[in-house]
């Protein structure tokens, strides 16, 4: 088959985790044997060496399987190595609680900044993210071969930064290996219990509320169904601004509770990483665009039928005087009760949940509570008629150029402006500022100091959407306008505007990406 090309994977994560089984497939553990025991050996109750102390999630495994075909020439079929990729997933994969601190890796959250501490920010994280170690779980002896894995595969590593200032192989095998083995051991407990535990089904009507990168806080309705993977997905997404668009795909669970999916909302190709809780009454992560992964957000929704839940409010936010419908996303609701800044009853229970109209007199202020039946959310509507202070979200963000004949694409950022209201202390910035949540604003941006004035960042950088605060980085390569036939990175400031308040952030927009894998 057509061997892949070395560098960019994480665009076919998608693909290649949604891939349908063989029409006949053999029991996964058949298929790991036909297919990896000609370099792995089997010991006497079957199981293969290296492969049998780990565990990963279905993107880990993914990536170990890809690994085997780039450098080691392993063939394989499409829907085997999604057979596979299943496998080992739900046999050696992660529990929840395991995989949970780590999520945003999985879920490609842009602009996430670790803090790994000592020696495993120096060892491990200068190549790649801390969240990729701990999404692993291994025997010692199996984290000392990972040692060896990596001399053998990089053997220029000791000669890098943070490498050969220090006896590096000593300190790996004496100081992290040990700590590795510690923090991230093969057996658990927790691995051990939802081993045995009943898996939740992903089959069924779910709610949610979701945010689109162009059109913003949106909410609706999933069916999943189908007696194999992948599952089909349908439904409906509704923006708070009245547009109704088609929703399609196809869904593979990994490990009773890893959900991923593709899909596509009206023309526009989605992918969501997502996890169900382990009660199955929940799930949430994040959908972002299927060809550029920093646009997305967040993704709560609640399984239909079950106990009274309420996934979200959208709008979650309205500025007061103004009349308008609140969507209360949930299942099993009725009659609807607003309490707080502002107080109202009753709605109309729809497929969604119930929609109450509201009214919030000029001059409103404060959060708001929503209650029907038995299920509550707190603070989870605001009514403003003033903003004190303003900031941008995320206050630090990188985008990269991209394009221009090169295979990696550009890499937007998205910013948010998020309104507070002053504490009791009446100053803003301190810890009794009240939050009021994500409010429409004018954006543009600036040269960040003297150096990104005097190179012209801002004509050269790219572009700034005023309304959608949405960064769009200009094409790579090198451009002649600029000094020494520079690429287009920059330094910019990131200002929003709403009203009479204004927020700062930063952009850097840098180069490509080269490698991106599944997990970064």
């Amino acid at each position: 088959m057509k061997r892949l090309r070395k560098g960019h994977i994480a665009g076919l994560a998608g693909v290649l985790l949604l891939m349908s089984t063989p029409a006949q497939a053999q029991d996964g553990a058949t298929l790991l044997a036909e297919n990896c025991s000609g370099c792995h050996a089997a010991d006497d109750s079957g199981a293969l060496s290296r492969i049998k102390h780990q565990r990963k999630t279905p993107e880990g495994w993914l990536m170990t399987i890809v690994r085997m075909r780039l450098f080691h020439g392993m063939e394989l079929e499409p829907g085997v190595q999604s057979e596979l990729v299943h496998y080992l997933a739900d046999t050696q994969g992660l529990a929840p609680s395991e995989a949970e601190d780590f999520r945003y890796i999985l879920e490609r959250r842009p602009n996430v900044v670790e803090a790994p501490e000592a020696p495993l920010a120096e060892m491990c994280a200068r190549c790649h993210s801390a969240a990729r170690v701990a999404l692993q779980r291994r025997t010692k002896d199996e984290w000392n071969m990972h040692i060896d894995f990596h001399v053998g595969q990089w053997p220029t590593l000791e000669y890098q930064a943070l490498a050969r200032d220090r006896e590096w192989l000593k300190i790996a095998r004496e100081e992290v290996v040990p700590l590795l083995a510690e923090k991230y051991p093969f057996e658990t407990d927790a691995w051990t219990a939802w081993e045995k535990a009943d898996k939740p089904s992903a089959t069924g009507s779910w709610v949610f509320t979701t945010s689109l990168p162009a059109k913003g806080e949106a909410y609706g309705a999933l069916e999943v169904s189908g007696d194999t993977q992948p599952y089909s997905v349908s439904g409906t997404l509704k923006t708070a601004s009245g547009d109704e668009l088609a929703v399609s795909g196809k869904l593979n669970v990994y490990t009773g509770y890893e959900w991923r999916a593709n899909l596509t909302i009206g023309d526009t190709a989605y992918r969501q990483v997502l996890a169900i809780s382990e009660d199955g009454a929940s799930l949430s992560g994040r959908q972002f665009l299927h060809a550029e992964d920093s646009l997305g957000g967040a993704f709560k929704a609640v399984k239909v039928g079950g106990k009274p839940a309420i996934a979200g409010v959208v709008p979650s936010t309205l500025p007061a005087g103004a009349s308008g419908t609140v969507q209360v996303v949930g299942t099993g609701l009725g009659s609807v009760a607003l309490t707080g800044a502002l107080d109202a009853s009753g709605g109309t229970v729809n497929a969604y949940g119930a929609a109450v109209d509201v009214s919030p007199a000029a001059g409103t202020d404060g959060a708001i509570s929503v209650t029907s039946s038995d299920a509550t959310a707190d603070d989870a509507l605001a009514v403003y008629s003033h903003i004190d202070s303003l900031k941008v979200e995320p206050a630090f963000a990188v985008a990269r150029v991209g394009g221009g004949g090169g295979s990696a694409g550009k890499v937007p950022a998205r910013f948010d402006a998020v309104g507070y209201w002053n504490g009791a202390d009446g100053q803003p910035g301190t810890d009794d500022d009240v939050r009021i949540g994500v409010v429409p604003a004018s954006w543009s941006v600036a040269p960040f100091n003297e150096e990104a004035e005097a190179l012209k960042d801002v004509e050269f950088a790219g572009k700034m959407d005023e309304s959608l605060g949405i960064f769009m980085p200009a094409v790579a390569g090198p451009n002649p306008k600029r000094p020494f036939s520079t690429n287009n990175a920059g330094n910019l400031k990131v200002l929003a505007k709403s009203g009479d308040a204004s927020g700062e952030g930063q952009l850097i927009v840098t180069v490509q990406r080269w490698n991106d894998p599944p997990i970064r």
